[in-house]
């Protein structure tokens, strides 16, 4: 019966969608694509799976598409009069569905209901990539690159066999396509990373609220993720680090079993999922409601280094020479730059460690997340303050700034256990 609930709750977002943004955005995204794609034709794989509650799509295919099932592939063709924009689903087995819940049927309905010009089956992909194929010579590869030990990905096996079998079509790198639309935020896009922020920041208030000596690192935690569930979070954007004491100078610690103790420290970095798009939020707090001097101190050139970095973010500025150059310079001056150990910045939207490119500078519309931090294991006191930033048309703007921060405002916080 639990397979069976499951399997209805994905069928039903795939008929029409409960969660998340409406078929026009998912279209939209699509249409610029294939602009942008030109004469090529191109092919893109949903994850594979079956209809167990895990399940979470390619982030690429998401984005395009909207659609959650397994299997499920996309095919463009921007210069076909007809099936330029086609959704090919996974083929209907009788017997899987009196386990999994019964499948749509193809059609119109379905169609309509998705924004796809034609929904069909995997089974037709060769000769529709074939019949694409009539037009054009350029295969169009779409995926993020991979390192030279990963298996090759599907799409790219695909694009060979049909090199072999179409005399002159060639395969063409525009991997960069997808990953420089998703790196610049939309309205709706930003809507639902400021509900997983805001959801988060009512998780850490409530578990530093609760959070005591005597408590384990995995009760505040549990704490943390049900706040989560409770205020509509369907998934963690990632596996949350609650760590004390000492745990707290090691950067991704998910062990989160350890007992608290009076007069320690208390990191949490956590994020919540929302509608897809991701938070990603660091406080550390003292667990005896007040800093002691030597983590005052810590606490105090962290902020700082945060606060300067954060003040370089704008148009034009780059991720490590301009930002992370900054919270680095900071906290080198205070004498603790063998201390800070990470880099500063990454790309959040779908991904809390989201596409973007380095590289280059930021635009209107990225996020990033700014995250300076010191660890000292020989005193046990580790210090990581992180807080999502918008990249405006004139600066920045703090997406996380109801979430406290300054000693004050944390330490009143606490004073209200």
């Amino acid at each position: 019966m639990k397979k069976f609930l499951l399997a209805l709750g994905l069928i039903a977002f795939l008929v029409e969608p409960l969660f998340g943004l409406p078929k026009e955005v998912f279209k939209q995204r699509r249409a610029k694509l294939m602009e942008l794609m030109g004469d090529g034709v191109a092919v893109l794989y949903g994850k594979t799976g079956g209809f167990e509650g895990e399940f979470k799509q390619d982030k690429n295919f998401y984005y395009l598409t909207g659609v959650e099932e397994p299997g499920a592939v996309l095919l463009l063709a921007p210069k076909e009069k007809s099936r330029r924009d086609v959704l090919l689903l996974a083929p209907r087995n009788p017997e899987d569905e009196r386990w999994s819940g019964e499948r749509p049927s193809i059609g119109k309905k379905l169609e309509d209901s998705l924004g796809f010009e034609y929904v069909g089956r995997t089974g037709g992909l060769g000769w529709m990539v074939n019949a694409g194929l009539q037009h054009t010579t350029n295969l169009c590869y779409l995926s993020p690159p991979v390192s030279s030990s990963s298996p090759v990905p599907t799409d790219l096996n695909f694009y060979k066999e049909v090199t072999a079998r179409v005399p002159g079509a060639s395969i063409k790198n525009m991997s960069h396509l997808i990953r420089d639309m998703r790196a610049i935020k939309t309205d709706e896009e930003l809507a639902a990373m400021q509900k997983a922020i805001d959801i988060t920041g009512e998780a850490f208030k409530k578990a530093a609220l609760a959070m005591k000596p005597g408590m384990t690192e995995r009760e505040v935690q549990d704490i943390i993720e049900n706040e989560f569930k409770a205020r509509g979070a369907r998934q963690l954007a990632f596996s949350s680090i609650v760590a004390t004491g000492k745990n707290t100078t090691t950067l991704h610690y998910t062990r989160n079993d350890a007992a608290i103790k009076a007069g320690d420290l208390f990191l949490m970095d956590i994020g919540a999922e929302f509608d897809h798009y991701a938070a990603d939020v660091s406080r550390t707090i003292p667990v005896s409601g007040k800093f002691s001097p030597e983590q005052r101190k810590i606490y105090e050139i962290v902020l700082k280094a945060q606060k300067a970095a954060v003040a370089k973010v704008k148009p034009g500025a780059f991720v490590r020479e301009d930002i992370h150059a900054e919270a680095k310079r900071v906290i080198e001056e205070a004498g603790y730059g063998e201390y800070f150990i990470h880099g500063t910045s990454h790309f959040i939207g779908l991904d809390v460690h989201d596409v973007g490119d380095y590289g280059s500078p930021l635009k209107a519309g990225m996020v990033i997340s700014v995250e300076p931090g010191i660890y000292l294991p020989e005193t046990g006191i580790g210090v990581r303050i992180e807080d999502d930033v918008l990249v405006t048309p004139t600066g920045f703007k703090l997406l996380t700034g109801g979430i406290p921060r300054e000693i004050g405002e944390i330490e009143k916080l606490l004073s209200g256990k």
